[in-house]
């Protein structure tokens, strides 16, 4: 019987079949090299063009009240600037020049130029809060407000003695009954304030006699609001029935504009009576204040009676530097020395501009320009 070869012969079609079966491996393999490549050169240029954006973000972190006006005036920057973006952050205190001092804020925004030198007080031995440079970019203005029913303050006007029971004396369920002169004293009034840390100015509470620091509440007990738009919402929910008493930026409790005295809907701004006078606070008045203050010029220079210079103060942009070497009053009159980019100074400038006046007055602050 023949031998069988150990070899077996192979069809023409099969060994095509092989070929083509082979080739399309090859090439899915070679698709999916590719693919795989061009995936990682994608998430590479994703990381640099995330890289890229980053260095054009700017961040602006501190005080909680110019917040809204901060995020417009953004905007409105990034608009002419394009590729650039504005992070602003919200905070209380001095938490602007903290966030500056460690470098996680560009910019940081304060209402006192003296929390910088309290920081650098608390920190007399690091050198990242020795060196700081500010510039005031707007004003503020305080007023005390009332539910549309004035039953809380029947004569719509309040002393330092008022304000000094009335937060001192608030009840488990945030409200004050039998409060002594303008207040009233049979229905519970709810007592509104900012939380801790976030007291509209300093001056109004220790012009009340009231206990203050950067951490210390004045009324544990009392409600408290986050944001200006939420204190006059909660005093505008309040009703003859249930009074509601708080404060405000001027800016807020009026529409309209600066020249107007037209208030907002539902509540009733609060007249001031003070040892040098009795005060209504009307956004002339107040502006008036302003300048006395800006100026070092004593109560009411300015077409007086105008409004309390207590309840006023401005608004500051902090960077790294050296601060003004000299004042007028509470007015830079030698400039200090910013170490700050070059786009982040481009914002603080663009935020002092006249093109931006509008929309300071528009979030309830007023521009430098209303003012000086």
């Amino acid at each position: 019987m023949a031998r069988m070869s150990n070899e077996i012969a192979v069809s023409p079609i099969v060994a095509t079949l092989v070929l083509i079966i082979v080739a399309v491996i090859g090439a899915v393999a070679v698709g999916t090299i590719m693919g795989t490549f061009s995936t990682q050169v994608s998430k590479q240029a994703s990381a640099s063009q995330a890289a890229s954006a980053s260095q054009n973000e700017i961040i602006v972190a501190g005080t909680f009240l110019p917040v809204p006006a901060e995020e417009n005036i953004g905007a409105d920057f990034a608009r002419f600037n394009p590729g650039t973006n504005i992070n602003v952050q919200s905070g209380v205190g001095d938490e602007g020049i903290k966030a500056v001092a460690m470098g996680i804020a560009d910019i940081g925004t304060i209402c006192s130029p003296g929390m910088i030198t309290t920081d650098q007080t608390s920190y007399p031995t690091d050198l990242t809060y020795q060196n700081f440079y500010y510039t005031q970019v707007g004003g503020r203005g305080v007023v005390f407000i009332q539910d549309q029913s004035g039953v809380a303050v029947p004569n719509n006007v309040v002393a330092a003695s008022d304000i000094h029971t009335l937060y001192s004396n608030v009840a488990a369920d945030g409200t004050e009954k039998g409060v002594a002169n303008n207040f009233s004293t049979t229905t519970n009034v709810t007592i509104e304030q900012f939380p801790a840390q976030r007291f509209p100015n300093n001056a109004v509470f220790g012009w009340a006699g009231l206990p203050y620091s950067g951490q210390n509440i004045v009324a544990p007990n009392a409600v408290v609001n986050n944001l200006g738009p939420d204190m006059i919402a909660s005093v505008q929910a309040g009703t003859a029935t249930h009074p509601v008493f708080g404060y405000i930026d001027a800016g807020y409790a009026f529409t309209g504009g600066i020249t107007s005295n037209t208030t907002v809907p539902g509540i009733k701004i609060v007249g001031i009576a003070a040892s040098t006078g009795t005060y209504v606070p009307t956004q002339t008045n107040i502006r008036n204040a302003l300048h006395d203050w800006e100026y070092g010029y004593a109560q009411d220079t300015t077409s007086g009676p105008n409004y309390p210079q207590n309840f006023v103060t401005g608004i500051y942009y902090v960077t790294k530097g050296s601060s003004p070497s000299a004042l007028t009053g509470n007015r830079v009159t030698t400039v200090g020395v910013s170490a700050a980019s070059s786009g982040a100074t481009g914002f603080i400038n663009f935020a002092k501009s006249t093109n931006e006046a509008s929309v300071w007055n528009n979030n309830g602050m007023y521009s430098m320009y209303d003012f000086m």
